[in-house]
């Protein structure tokens, strides 16, 4: 938490004021692991904030050696 709170928050914020982020939440998923749900209402402005991330992703993942992956795609309710 301490890592996307001083890395990954602060940019998010910035995306969402500009509008490229439609919404984003984070869950924590275990004591040392947690996932960012992003949404966007184009596939540009996904690859805009994609684009934007990538650094501190790199950035993140060199100085700590965690490991993060993307999915992207449209995510549909089930039942």
């Amino acid at each position: 938490m301490k890592i996307f709170r001083t890395t990954t928050e602060p940019e998010l914020k910035v995306y969402k004021k500009q509008k490229i982020v439609a919404n984003w939440s984070f869950v924590q998923i275990g004591d040392h692991a947690g996932m960012i749900v992003v949404e966007f209402d184009t596939k540009a402005k996904m690859n805009q904030w994609h684009k934007g991330m990538l650094a501190v992703r790199q950035g993140i993942q060199a100085d700590t050696g965690m490991q993060s992956w993307i999915y992207h795609g449209p995510v549909k309710a089930s039942g």
